[in-house]
């Protein structure tokens, strides 16, 4: 049930995954942001802006909660009373307000910290393209503002895109639980083995080397049902000469690092063996792209090269790749799009999920892909990547 901080029994233990300095730091950034879109405060309500500038690591991000600040203030942090103990945990934000669900309005105490941040006539922004703000309350809290309100997802969001120095370290971490449960689906695949046994597998081995739970799901499927993406695993039974594909996240402080791998159980037909051929092909032709300075859009334009080349179809793709950090449910995706539609350029210290994949002559899918961190250095493999193909 709800509880106050008044009734939490025992002292509460200060963990965050950053100093206190690092948040400032990227508060001042936001602020620099504010000044240049003539926005005097803002409403930040997805969790991992939260969290990325609170450190507020809260998990009834399924209800209203929000970050709000101005130019000069620190900022007030709004949540339901549930996360208090989170809050004192994790957030060095001193002016928390919190309402107990069905009593006190969130919307209204959002609105009060807002007029206070902006001041009289102040210009206000929201961050309205969030999976955590619903529409009706984006309706609400917009007539309440005035109306006259300004988006501010974008400004938010593309502060985290690059990465500091911790967030580069747990990223790392998080792609070595990632590659902990890859390993585990490497032993577990099996004869009559169930899809649900081996993503059982990984994520069991997952857990045991510390992962936190993904804002995504495993994404799992044998045979003829590699067929679609984002599958999520049944009862089938895996058998002889069918591929494996598997897609998942481990997660550190919340940060995600992506594995993906389609292997074989048994030997693949010939066209299995030319798609993935082709497939990792292209893969490698898009990493050859990826320096800190290109367009995002040459790596996907590397990839299309190496499958025209071939003769193969490009008409239907998923995205070349995403940003990708620390994250929340209900997507790990962050907003630095990797596509040919992208005007984005490729950036130090930031850090990515990348794929290709192509459907064979026999109706498999094939999916190679992975995280990866860009430095002044070059690109670093965090999980994945490019893989030969395993056959077990």
């Amino acid at each position: 049930g709800d509880q106050s901080m008044s009734h939490h029994a025992f002292p509460i233990q200060p963990d965050p995954a950053f100093p206190e300095a690092e948040h400032r730091e990227r508060l001042a950034r936001a602020r620099g942001a504010l000044a240049e879109a003539k926005l005097d405060a803002v409403v930040c309500v997805a969790p991992e802006h939260l969290y990325y500038l609170a450190g507020f690591d809260g998990h009834t991000h399924f209800q209203l909660q929000a970050l709000v600040f101005g130019t000069t203030k620190d900022p007030t942090l709004i949540f339901r009373d549930t996360d208090i103990v989170n809050a004192g945990e994790f957030s060095w934000v001193s002016d928390m307000r919190v309402y107990h669900h069905g009593v006190q309005d969130p919307i209204s105490l959002i609105v009060d910290a807002a007029r206070e941040h902006a001041g009289p006539g102040g210009r206000i922004g929201v961050c309205f393209d969030s999976f955590a703000l619903p529409g009706a309350a984006a309706l609400r809290l917009n007539a309440a503002l005035g109306g006259d309100v300004a988006d501010a997802t974008n400004l938010i969001e593309r502060l985290r895109f690059r990465k500091s120095a911790r967030e580069l370290d747990y990223m790392r971490k998080a792609g070595a639980i990632a590659e902990a449960g890859r390993s585990a689906l490497r032993q577990a695949v099996a004869d009559g083995a169930t899809e649900m046994e081996l993503a059982g597998a990984i994520e069991h081995a997952m857990r045991l080397a510390g992962t936190e739970y993904p804002a995504m799901p495993t994404w799992f499927s044998t045979g003829p049902r590699t067929s679609g993406g984002h599958r999520m695993p049944t009862m089938r039974k895996l058998q002889r000469g069918e591929p494996v594909k598997a897609e998942f996240a481990g997660v550190h402080r919340r940060y995600h690092s992506v594995t993906i791998q389609t292997l074989w159980f048994g030997q693949p037909s010939q066209a299995a063996t030319e798609t993935y051929d082709a497939v990792l092909h292209a893969f490698r032709a898009a990493c050859e792209k990826i320096k800190v300075g290109n367009p995002t859009a040459a790596a996907e334009d590397a990839a299309f090269s190496e499958y025209q080349r071939r003769g193969l179809d490009v008409g239907v793709h998923a995205r070349m790749g995403c940003g990708i950090s620390a994250a929340y449910p209900p997507s790990w995706i962050e907003g630095y799009d990797i596509t040919r539609e992208s005007g984005e350029r490729f950036q130090a210290d930031t850090t990515f999920l990348i794929h290709t994949h192509m459907r064979s002559a026999d109706g498999y899918v094939v999916l190679v892909g992975g995280t990866y961190a860009l430095t002044e250095s070059g690109l670093e493999c965090l999980a994945g990547g490019d893989l030969e193909l395993t056959v077990i």
